[in-house]
């Protein structure tokens, strides 16, 4: 009699997660035909597919509801407790929260064009004001909908709660049946056993953001943003007095394209971006390391165009991948790519392409996911991308996913069957630990496994040089970030700040070594200018083969310093401590950490106004 209560229990448990799981199901059919004008042509097919690809949030946030009934039934197999007695004014909360959640985001969403986040909160103080733009009936209407929807979780809470029986006596072996329970809870909660955790990137799968928006949880994304917010405005306010940043900023970021140098024979080629981990000028043959690490992008730079002084914008990929694509700077305590509501409002190299014909998806090897790096590059513009469940299991051989010669190969097959212009990103992660690679050619294990990927990038152009793509492509090769491969480097080491930045393929007119001083975040726009692309929304993007480029500088941040670049030197300064710790010339210190101070508050602010 025990043991069949305790499955009962257990099972009731299981009935409460499904339910709960189809409930927010539901939900989104319920928010698109809400909101028609937005979903308005959408087919059935759209419906079904927001329902399905937002069930991993969804179960995630059917596991945080149902903690407190696991937690409550574990006490009552040592305690006499009624489950009922004790789960309904839980319910009856949740039931309340939930509600409100699901009406707020389906209502504001006509208004606001992004899901329900911490933003709601910047109107609470004045609710009178907020509501000042709608009428007495739209509130009325609102507010019936929520009691309605409250009702019905309520009741749904009810139906299963209504005959649990109060157990006679303690049970500790109920207790050790409920723990492996416990265990896929929380694995459910965090989001599966990979690398990445649940985030909004989870439910992401198209190129139209409405159906991403739907596949959202509505709960969950509020409770995310509210576990990630940042006050940008706050941080990094080193002057009182604007007019003083607009000063020190003066002339360093600009928008326009006068007049660019013209590097390529069409401005229209394919573009191929490749991105590899970790490669900075550390290992760089074509930079000046050695050890003959990176024979094949020596290669490509020696045909092509090498830009010799290109500074890395931050240390991590996350970091990276905002720079290249969106021409943003990197913050030294913040990862703008983990927070989506902010993500969609940056601009994209991926967007502006698509804009102008052509095709755009992205290929990496790892899980997608991790750091909400799939919704933001959709977000960016990229229509379509691959992760590592769209390999093999087979495939799947490394400590992050997908070795780079299988990633290479497959991207490749993609790109050849391609028509019509296309850009294509390919994210590498083989150089990164554990170094682990199926290659060997170095006795170190590090400097191998960029030998790896470089020998996979050899391949990859051979192969795309065979084809007739090859004449029309632009190729260009740039890391994320460097990477400290030796232990007399740090991470703001001058030679690991520095990367390789290299454009090569057939449509590249002539080799030529660039030594402009620059960012990764200067890709965009002096890709665009190339392209007579307007990139007026890439703030913080310079073309740096136009005629306005006229105060050449760089900032590399990490978390605890910056190191500032002009034309005399370099600058790192302490954070933390507030003292440079590093100088190429001593003579301009104060100068070069005036602006990079100004530069940070600069890039706050304009975070904050996002």
């Amino acid at each position: 009699m025990i043991e069949k209560l305790n499955s009962q229990r257990l099972f009731l448990l299981l009935k409460l997660f499904l339910a709960l799981l189809f409930a927010f199901m539901l939900q989104k059919p319920v928010f698109m035909l809400c909101n028609g004008a937005q979903y308005s042509g959408v087919s059935v097919t759209d419906y079904l597919s927001v329902m399905w690809h937002g069930i991993p949030l969804d179960a995630t946030m059917c596991g945080y509801v149902c903690v407190v009934p696991l937690v409550v039934m574990m006490v009552s197999f040592f305690v006499r407790v009624s489950l009922r007695r004790w789960l309904m004014p839980y319910f009856a909360v949740i039931s309340l929260l939930l509600s409100v959640i699901f009406v707020a985001d389906t209502v504001m969403y006509g208004f606001w064009q992004f899901k329900l986040d911490t933003t709601v909160f910047l109107y609470t103080d004045k609710p009178a004001d907020a509501l000042a733009s709608v009428s007495g009936g739209f509130v009325a209407a609102t507010l019936l909908a929520g009691a309605l929807v409250a009702a019905g979780y309520y009741a749904l809470f009810y139906w299963f709660m209504r005959d649990e029986k109060e157990p006679r006596q303690p049970n500790p072996w109920g207790f050790l049946a409920a723990i492996p329970v416990g265990g896929i809870m929380f694995v459910v909660i965090r989001g599966g056993v990979g690398e990445g955790t649940a985030n909004v990137s989870n439910v992401y799968y198209s190129d139209n953001q409405y159906l991403n928006h739907a596949a959202v949880n509505p709960a969950f994304n509020i409770f995310y943003s509210l576990t990630h917010q940042q006050d940008f405005s706050s941080e990094f306010q080193y002057y009182d007095d604007e007019k003083e940043v607009e000063r020190l900023t003066a002339g360093l970021y600009g928008t326009e394209s006068v007049e660019p140098d013209s590097l390529l024979r069409t401005d229209r080629p394919d573009i191929i971006l490749v991105v590899w981990e970790g490669c900075g000028a550390s290992l760089a043959g074509c930079l000046g390391a050695e050890g003959n690490v990176t024979p094949n992008l020596d290669k490509l730079a020696a045909e092509g165009i090498l830009f010799s002084n290109c500074q890395s914008n931050s240390f991590r990929t996350d970091r990276g991948l905002v720079s290249v694509n969106s021409g943003w700077l990197g913050f030294p305590s913040a990862s703008l790519m983990k927070i989506p509501e902010k993500c969609e409002k940056l601009p994209g190299l991926a967007r502006s392409l698509h804009d102008n014909g052509y095709s755009t998806d992205f290929w990496y090897g790892g899980d997608i996911s991790f750091t909400n790096m799939g919704g933001f590059l959709l977000q960016n513009g990229y229509q379509k991308t691959y992760g590592d469940k769209d390999f093999s299991a087979k495939e799947r051989t490394s400590e992050w996913g997908v070795p780079d010669g299988a990633l290479f190969d497959k991207a490749l097959d993609c790109i050849l069957a391609k028509r019509g212009r296309f850009f294509t990103s390919i994210l590498t992660l083989s150089s990164h630990e554990p170094w682990d690679v199926p290659y060997r050619r170095l006795e170190d294990g590090v400097e191998n496994s960029f030998a790896y990927t470089d020998d996979c990038l050899g391949k990859f152009v051979e192969r795309l040089k065979a084809s007739d793509k090859w004449k029309n492509t632009l190729l260009i090769v740039v890391p994320d970030h460097g990477c400290a491969v030796h232990g007399d480097r740090g991470r703001s080491a001058l030679d690991v700040i520095r990367v390789p930045l290299v454009w090569a393929g057939g449509a590249v007119k002539e080799h030529r070594v660039i030594g402009t001083l620059m960012n990764q975040s200067d890709i965009a726009a002096t890709l665009l200018g190339q392209l007579r692309i307007n990139h007026d929304d890439f703030v913080f993007s310079r073309d740096v083969m136009s005629k306005s480029y006229k105060v050449p500088s760089a900032i590399h941040c990490s978390r605890v310093e910056f190191t500032m670049f002009d034309s005399l030197g370099a600058t790192t300064y302490d954070l933390d401590g507030n003292m440079v710790v590093n100088s190429t010339d001593k003579g301009s210190d104060a100068t070069r950490v005036e602006k990079g101070k100004a530069v940070l508050q600069m890039l706050y602010r304009n975070a904050a106004e996002l």
